[in-house]
């Protein structure tokens, strides 16, 4: 009688899409934009970063990127803004007097008015992949702080060409896997696109 073999279950082959994150940081740090649009990406960013709170009268931002809370200090470059920490696993913005440092960008009695317009969505539309988005072979997908502010982002992706929906449940806003690579291309990052096209094709479904 023979004794048959154990063989282990068949695992994916799956990919780690963390990379991809931080690729999409970095190229939206380096871009050269104009004013109006660098505004609202600011204030989108930290309208979409959920750990930005309120410490007496200031704000403190934590960031779980490095180079975004480097970035985001360099770009309002107030005296009342601080980069408190940064290191491999984050880091820590500070800033005193919100309402007044950032009234310029929008930010109203403790809440963001985004303004409209072409580079209105545009930088709101960036600030919000750049806070919020993560990726899978499912598609692109950006948390929004609440079911209206995720019924905004879908309206003003839709007005540069990218198709999002809302989803149910946790609000995001979610893009194709098809649609993906054109999304950040047309925020301005098609490398980034490219590269997550290229993930997808190497990541192979679960054969069960």
């Amino acid at each position: 009688m023979k004794t048959a073999r154990y063989a282990p279950p068949r695992r994916p082959r799956t990919h780690d899409f963390a990379p991809l994150v931080s690729a999409v940081r970095l190229h939206l740090c380096a871009l050269a934009e104009a004013p109006e649009v660098r505004a609202r990406h600011v204030a989108a960013l930290l309208a979409f970063t959920p750990t930005a709170e309120r410490v007496g009268h200031g704000m403190r931002i934590r960031f779980d990127d490095g180079p975004t809370a480097l970035w985001l200090t360099q770009t309002i470059a107030h005296k009342d803004v601080e980069l408190i920490e940064v290191g491999g696993d984050g880091g820590i913005v500070g800033v005193s007097n919100p309402q007044i440092v950032l009234g310029r960008y929008g930010f109203r009695d403790g809440r963001w008015v985004f303004g409209q317009g072409p580079a209105a969505a545009m930088g709101i539309s960036r600030g919000a992949v750049h806070a919020a988005a993560s990726f899978n072979r499912q598609g692109m997908k950006i948390a929004c702080p609440n079911a209206p502010v995720m019924l905004t982002l879908t309206a003003v992706l839709s007005r540069l060409g990218i198709r999002a929906k809302p989803t149910d449940g946790e609000p995001r806003a979610a893009v194709r896997p098809g649609d993906v690579p054109e999304a950040l291309r047309r925020l301005g990052i098609a490398a980034v696109g490219a590269q997550y096209r290229r993930l997808r094709e190497n990541t192979a479904e679960d054969p069960s």
